[in-house]
């Protein structure tokens, strides 16, 4: 090996060593290995026929993707801390930053496939050491199959993230930039999973070979030779993301020059940065203390700059397209569904409804947020507020009640809308249940407040607080009663119990009380602890 190889290895080692101390530091690798306890359980409980049609839908959808986000995440927050700079500086190469980034987080997607994929195959493979001809793989192929599939997913998804959010100031608008290359990586791959796109032109799209992997993998079956030759094309594709991503990760010269005060928009609006908005907000309280005082002045400053966001705005009207979607593409889905899979959805519906629209649309508003709530600290604005006549507490207060807000608006749209909501539903239990629910929007906003100091740990704590409003109260029509009961010490839990078909169904009145001070009682631990930290005025 020649010493221009043996150095470059020994710098790939080191910074894989060092990627894998942040991700540890900052529990994204715990994180990880929560997500797969959590979707394990869930498809041990299901039927095993119901576990067998989600689990490719689960590996594709959720882990596969798990690191794509974070990796743009861990990004941002090396240019805020300088990291980014003294990278530039040291003898590491984009390239090799890149693909030990990629590295770690496929690994850890890799590694969380695994008992999600036994838990959904344990009562539907054979435990054979060959498989018999014609008949079904052994565990070990179809796990090989599996983590094949959600490697070459992973690479893609991350690569492409991290490449178009690279030069993105937020996380919000590192996100939305991805939204476009990532939306056709996903969409058709998912349907060619549900079969509703059963095309060769199919695998044009990198992905769909990786996603039949998977599939053939869940089911314990060969791949089809297509999707063989899709996965080349795959690992072609993921080379070229990966260069992408290195490109785009040396940060540019003119960028980094240009002052901080002054950041424009995309068409050329002036837009101040973070501490000259920070300024502008605190000459906006002194002037509106005849109106309402400086929360108030606060609020109509901050309402007015979200409506000129287009990624707040985008972010407010998601649940109109999602209940549109999910209006007209979930009757024929549950009929093909019925018609191959022999499973009939109808019994399952208050639980789909449940964790897509009653649980979904809160922790979409919370996570939107609490996103922001970060960026504003990382942007200094938060201690220039701490300087205003903004009473203690008042931004985190209005933080938190602009995410109800925006839970509450698109519950109201998305609940009669989606077409899943049970019917008949008596006025007081949906009153209810659509109140408790945007309660929760609120929680995961105080919980990044308290748990998080940086846009890595907000995106672990919203993805976890994610996982727990949705799926462990979703799981309650799968679980034995006294283990329903014990979900209860979780406030996502409540609205549910005000769902037409919940074994532990109750009493609006009851439910509703019950919930807000579950509610009540976990966000004043959360606010608690959250005005020790950084990200409280």
């Amino acid at each position: 090996m020649s010493r221009g190889r043996t150095g470059a290895f020994r710098r790939f080692r080191a910074v894989l060593v060092l990627e894998a101390r942040i991700a540890l530091r900052y529990r994204v690798l715990l994180l990880a290995a929560v997500l797969a306890v959590l979707w394990a359980a869930a498809m041990a409980l299901l039927p095993p026929a119901a576990a067998r049609v989600l689990a490719p839908f689960v590996l594709f959808l959720d882990t596969a993707g798990f690191g794509a986000l974070i990796a743009v995440g861990l990004l941002l927050f090396e240019r805020t801390e300088g990291a980014e700079a003294a990278r530039a500086a040291a003898p590491l190469r984009p390239a090799e930053a890149v693909a030990a980034r990629l590295v770690l987080l496929t690994a850890a997607a890799t590694a969380m496939a695994l008992p999600i994929t036994a838990a959904a195959t344990a009562m539907a493979l054979p435990i054979t050491a060959a498989a018999p001809p014609g008949g079904p793989l052994p565990r070990a192929a179809s796990a090989a199959l599996v983590c094949a599939g959600v490697a070459l997913t992973s690479v893609v998804l991350v690569a492409v993230c991290m490449a178009a959010g690279a030069r993105a100031r937020t996380l919000l608008g590192a996100a939305f930039a991805a939204v476009p290359w990532v939306a056709p990586l996903v969409a058709l791959p998912g349907l060619h999973l549900a079969g509703a796109v059963d095309t060769p032109l199919a695998f044009a799209v990198p992905t769909t070979g990786a996603a039949e992997l998977i599939r053939s993998g869940s089911a314990g079956a060969p791949p089809p030779a297509p999707a063989l030759a899709a996965c080349a094309w795959t690992a072609v594709c993921a080379a070229a993301a990966w260069a992408w991503a290195a490109r785009r990760a040396v940060p540019e010269e003119q960028a980094r020059r240009r002052p901080a005060a002054a950041v424009l928009r995309p068409r050329g609006r002036y837009r101040p940065a973070g501490r000259e908005r920070a300024a502008e907000r605190s000459a906006g309280h002194r002037r509106g203390r005849r109106r309402g005082g400086a929360a108030a002045a606060f609020a109509r400053f901050d309402l007015l700059g979200s409506a000129r966001d287009p990624l707040l705005v985008a972010i407010a009207v998601a649940p109109l397209p999602l209940a549109l979607l999910l209006r007209f593409l979930y009757p024929p889905a549950a009929s093909f569904v019925e018609r191959s899979q022999g499973l009939d959805p109808a019994p399952a519906a208050p639980a789909l409804f449940a964790a897509l629209v009653l649980l979904h649309v809160p922790v979409m508003a919370g996570a939107a947020v609490a996103l922001r709530l970060i960026d504003d600290a990382d942007e200094q604005i938060i201690p220039v507020l701490r300087t205003s006549p903004l009473p203690p507490g008042a931004y985190l207060a209005l933080r938190a009640a602009s995410a109800a807000a925006l839970a509450l608006l698109g519950l109201a749209v998305a609940v009669p809308l989606s077409g899943l909501a049970p019917a008949p539903w008596p006025w007081p239990q949906a009153s209810a249940a659509v109140l408790l629910a945007a309660a929760q929007a609120p929680l995961i906003v105080l919980a990044t407040a308290a748990l998080a100091g940086n846009k890595v740990e907000a995106l672990v704590v919203v993805k976890a607080a994610g996982a727990v409003s949705v799926l462990l109260p979703a799981l309650a029509w799968s679980l034995p009663e006294a283990w329903g009961r014990a979900l209860l010490v979780l406030p996502p839990a409540w609205p549910l119990l005000a769902v037409p078909g919940h074994p532990g169904e109750a009493a609006a009145l009851p439910v509703l009380l019950c919930g807000l001070a579950a509610a009540a009682a976990a966000g004043a631990l959360a606010v608690r602890r959250a005005h020790r930290t950084s990200l409280s005025p």
